[in-house]
């Protein structure tokens, strides 16, 4: 029996995951505000300090694998909040539970971004911030950007930087060398809490979908980013890391088909 630690684990994407990999039998120890394993705010030190103390009291400092689902909507018009949850939240508990990963068996991490990384709003200096952990720092750009309430910039930039975290992460002797995998799932609208409200009228949901119009057609459920998840965090993937793996429909092969087919100038083969 494989032991997951899932933040969100309350709702959406998160509870979706919860759900499978309980109904599969394995062991999962749900961290999020309320209902949950552990109960903590990941949008402060404090909260994520409480958060990594109460899950090894659970898991005994020995992780399988790590879920990032936790977030909030960029309609709660707080950017602070937004990037301190969507980042840090996540950021820290990765950095503090690889050694605890890799004392795991096939041990991996998952991290679910979003499709709002590919947008023109991220403050490339917060962007930078983030990646270096200077939280202080990332807050005051993003509360102090002055595009903020014309367009509410914290979202993109934290789902950016997470995507670039795992990128730079992955490939290294403490993650890649460890044994520990490390990948990130890039969800389009999903039908989760986060959206429900735009999801309550047929001119929302059209909205949605004309913001990020799937081929699918169809706006993805919580369960069709579970279950990648479910495999990734399974220990199966075991040559799988440093992916950005959209979970769109086909929207990014869509807007950019060949971008990352550019061959590569022969001196970064090596």
């Amino acid at each position: 029996m494989r032991t997951t630690a899932v933040t969100g684990s309350a709702s959406g994407i998160g509870a979706a995951l919860t759900r499978q990999l309980r109904a599969a039998g394995e062991r999962v120890i749900g961290i999020d505000l309320m209902d949950a394993d552990v109960c903590a705010d990941l949008g402060s030190p404090a909260g994520r300090s409480q958060a990594l103390q109460q899950l090894r009291a659970f898991s005994g400092g020995c992780l399988d694998a790590l879920v990032t689902c936790a977030g909030v909507s960029s309609a709660v018009h707080d950017e602070a909040r937004v990037l301190a949850v969507n980042y840090f939240g996540t950021a820290e508990l990765l950095r503090e539970l690889r050694a605890d990963l890799a004392r795991g068996t096939r041990p991996a991490a998952v991290v679910i971004s979003s499709w709002a990384l590919l947008q023109a709003t991220p403050r490339p200096e917060a962007i930078a911030a983030c990646l270096a952990f200077d939280e202080a720092l990332a807050l005051q750009l993003v509360t102090a950007d002055p595009r903020v309430g014309e367009i509410w910039p914290a979202y993109a930039t934290a789902k950016n930087a997470l995507a670039r975290l795992v990128r730079a992460w992955a490939p290294s002797p403490e993650w890649a060398g460890s044994g520990i995998t490390l990948n990130a799932l890039v969800p389009a609208a999903t039908r989760t809490p986060m959206i429900a409200r735009h999801l309550a009228t047929p001119e929302g949901t059209q909205a949605l979908l004309a913001a990020t119009p799937s081929p699918t057609g169809r706006i993805a459920e919580a369960e069709d980013i579970a279950e990648p998840a479910a495999f990734l965090a399974s220990g199966r993937a075991r040559h799988l890391s440093g992916q950005v793996i959209f979970v769109d429909g086909g929207l990014e092969a869509r807007r950019r088909p060949f971008d990352a087919l550019e061959p590569l100038p022969p001196e970064r083969w090596r």
